[in-house]
């Protein structure tokens, strides 16, 4: 009998020992054996607004943006020419909100039946942007600019091109979608340009493709509708 006793208690301590091997279980507050622990998953917040970007790492971006402008003499505002145009700019973010830009486009002037005549527009112009929630996807601005235009004939020469320069201001908004480097934008412009070269020095035969050219001096005032892409690096 004692030798049975004996080896009950020796199968039954042999038995809780392996039931209670070290690092299998964890036992509650008390020091009771309790079930293995199950690890969880870290939790991912999902960031749809890429909210929080560092707008600053990527400080340039070159963009591309297609549209229309349409403009005319404010002397004869129901005569108004319309362009296809085309539009390349290069921008640097010199805070976070602000961006400076400088920007070169033309196109052609077109027909109410679509098709194109042989006065071209020609551009150039600084800016200055001023970006609205730029650490959201969606961010939009202001811009104002200062810069030049011409309209002349495709044969026009070099002379005949400067003598049409214009004086050029800008303003408008935009919209852009943003995603790491790649962005779209749509942008509204008004624009006013001054008088020609030639008109300020009196001269009263204007250059070929001149808009305007019935009154000496006149003015032009329109509207830009672009929707472009841009890249930042």
């Amino acid at each position: 009998m004692r030798t049975l006793l004996a080896a009950l208690l020796v199968v039954g301590s042999t038995s809780a020992a392996f039931a209670q091997a070290p690092g299998d279980y964890a036992g509650d507050a008390s020091g009771a054996p309790g079930m293995m622990p199950v690890q969880q998953p870290p939790m991912v917040v999902a960031n749809p607004c890429n909210c929080g970007r560092d707008v600053m790492a990527d400080r340039w971006a070159v963009g591309l943006s297609v549209g229309t402008l349409g403009i005319a003499p404010d002397s004869a505002p129901d005569s108004t020419a319309n362009f296809d145009i085309g539009e390349l700019s290069l921008r640097f973010r010199v805070t976070p909100h602000l961006e400076l830009e400088g920007s070169i486009g033309g196109g052609h002037m077109t027909y109410d039946d679509g098709t194109q005549s042989t006065t071209k527009l020609q551009l150039a112009a600084l800016s200055l942007r001023y970006r609205f929630a730029i650490e959201h996807a969606w961010n939009w601005w202001l811009m104002g600019g200062l810069g030049v235009a011409s309209m002349v004939d495709d044969n026009a020469t070099q002379d005949q091109t400067d003598q049409a320069t214009r004086a050029l201001g800008q303003f408008g908004l935009g919209l852009e979608h943003r995603w790491n480097h790649f962005a779209l934008q749509a942008e509204l412009k008004g624009v006013a340009m001054g008088e020609t070269k030639a008109e300020k020095a009196g001269n009263v035969v204007y250059p070929q493709g001149t808009l305007g050219r019935t009154t000496s001096g006149d003015t032009l005032s329109g509207g830009v509708f672009t929707l472009g892409a841009s890249y930042y690096f």
